[in-house]
């Protein structure tokens, strides 16, 4: 992949692009301007001499502004490069920072950024209504995709002085977290608490954390206070202990040690043993089986299973929910590294 000058010979690939990602509409909207990208400077990802990636860029007194970051296909590495391109620019150029402007409901792209280094500088509340009213009013009501509503900016931004800009992060500051909004601040923590829907609702609404602990620790209270039908679905949530490899999300198929290719082979009928006792567990309880699993083998946990169909369905359920939290401080500290 190389990275290049954005020429005028790009502007009709830069325009479908851009527009492809925007909602139809090359133009940049955001805090009260209208700018037209393909009159700013800019670089492009190729791959082959085939343009697959464009970032273009806005210098002022506020420092370099990430006006677009797009690419054609997901996963190439374009975006990276092209983030890096800018850095390097900005430190070139004596800019105190590189910033951009994001819409409340880009979810993946605020989580991108923050993987990325960026941190929040602010958040500009009910800023896109404004410019929906004043400027753009092709600027949709909702997200199609995800149904949230379009209210607010999100100004991201790196210090590029840091000796470490631009570093990959597992998992962003709290204090970012705390500054987001609620549903950004929800998909971010989502991969905690395998994405329970509820509980993240009610749990972003007891920021701020502040740091890790207090997090966990309100995590734990909500947890234990909700009511049942939400209790359930939060232990519902997690997949079930042995499930198909395919069905788990990622950081489950490492707890369940999928992952470790040198762990030893388990017999087939530790696989059929748990299914068939998660079904009695259950028929009996009326909920989910969770349990921290800590690096214990499948075959640990079958004689665990098997000792909880007879323990009492309240403290089943209270053992079963604070295990989900000790699932998510486990998660947390793997992805702080």
């Amino acid at each position: 992949m190389e990275v290049r000058d954005f020429e005028i010979g790009d502007h009709d690939w830069a325009r479908a692009l851009v527009a492809g990602h925007s909602g139809g509409s090359h133009l940049v909207t955001r805090l009260g301007e209208v700018i037209d990208p393909l009159t700013r400077e800019g670089v492009v990802a190729e791959i082959d001499g085939r343009p697959v990636g464009l970032l273009t860029v806005d210098e002022s007194d506020r420092g370099l502004e990430v006006l677009t970051l797009h690419s054609e296909t997901p996963n190439l590495g374009a975006g990276t490069r092209l983030l890096e391109t800018a850095m390097r620019v900005a430190s070139a150029s004596e800019a105190h920072r590189l910033w951009l402007i994001t819409t409340n409901d880009n979810l993946h792209a605020i989580r991108w950024y923050l993987r990325r280094g960026l941190t929040v500088g602010s958040v500009h509340a009910d800023a896109v209504t404004r410019d929906r009213e004043r400027l753009k009013p092709k600027i949709p009501e909702r997200n199609p995709d995800n149904q949230i509503p379009l209210r607010d900016y999100v100004e991201l931004e790196l210090d590029i002085a840091k000796s470490d800009a631009l570093r990959f992060v597992r998992f962003p500051r709290i204090a970012d977290i705390d500054a987001l909004p609620r549903e950004a601040a929800g998909h971010v923590l989502a991969p905690l608490f395998e994405r329970a829907p509820r509980f993240l609702v009610r749990l972003v609404e007891q920021r701020p954390f502040g740091d890790d602990a207090t997090l966990i620790k309100r995590a734990h209270d909500l947890a234990r206070s909700v009511a049942e039908d939400e209790q359930i679905e939060l232990l519902a949530a997690h997949p079930r202990i042995g499930a198909d490899a395919s069905e788990v999300s990622d950081m489950s198929h490492a707890e369940q040690g999928y992952d470790d290719e040198e762990a030893p082979r388990e017999e087939p009928w530790i696989g059929e043993e748990l299914e068939t006792l998660n079904d009695a567990y259950e028929r009996i309880f009326g909920f989910r089986f969770v349990i921290f699993v800590a690096a214990r083998p499948r075959s640990a946990i079958v004689p665990i299973l098997e000792r909880s169909l007879h323990d009492d369905r309240i403290g089943e359920l209270r053992r079963g929910l604070d295990d989900v939290v000790y699932i998510a401080a486990d998660r947390l500290a793997t992805l702080r590294g």
